[in-house]
């Protein structure tokens, strides 16, 4: 099974985001870019790649061991960029501010994937939110980027084992198993 653990948004803040691309003409002016469906919008905390069904239920009692120690916090989204940067786009994302719980709670669930030999992607973390992926190249101005700015905040309750499936519609998610922050699972 290809999985990744994340974080949900609220329904509210994906149709925000939703309707700020609309809004914003970005589908059209910027049609080299393949947009996230608002549905699929997530915030990656680990990403697994293929884990075998049966190293699952140790992935989800690593999610609920990691979320044991952390209270409910408040995600701030703001601002546009890109990645690897904007002149050389990949993926077009949605800014997080600083949230220590954030960062506090990937660590431990990344300790726990660690101590147990299950591989996730170790890039160092930028808190983003992906709402766009790059199909082929583009220019984007950084006036036309700086100009756009996208705020919003919700509440993180709990952090989810999600599964992808990829098929030629693109990508769905399934959850697995979610674990609410400061509870066991």
């Amino acid at each position: 099974m290809r999985c990744f653990i994340s974080i949900e948004i609220e329904s509210s803040i994906k149709k925000a985001i939703g309707d700020f691309i609309e809004e914003n003409n970005l589908r059209k002016n910027l049609q080299q870019i393949r947009w996230v469906n608002p549905e699929n919008l997530h915030i990656t905390l680990a990403f697994l790649g293929e884990v075998a069904v049966e190293r699952i239920p140790a992935v989800k009692k690593i999610v609920a061991e990691g979320t044991l120690n952390h209270h409910p916090f408040t995600i701030k989204l703001e601002g546009l960029g890109c990645f690897p940067d904007i002149r050389r786009p990949r993926v077009v994302w949605i800014g997080i501010k600083d949230e220590p719980e954030l960062l506090s709670v990937r660590e431990d669930i990344n300790k726990g994937l660690d101590a147990a030999g299950i591989f996730y992607d170790k890039k160092p973390f930028l808190p983003h939110l992906t709402i766009g992926r790059v199909k082929s190249p583009i220019k984007i101005q950084p006036e036309f980027i700086n100009k756009l700015n996208f705020t919003a905040s919700f509440p993180v309750q709990e952090i989810s084992l999600m599964e992808s499936n990829l098929s030629p519609k693109g990508a769905s998610y399934t959850v697995l198993f979610s674990s609410a922050l400061g509870e066991i699972s």
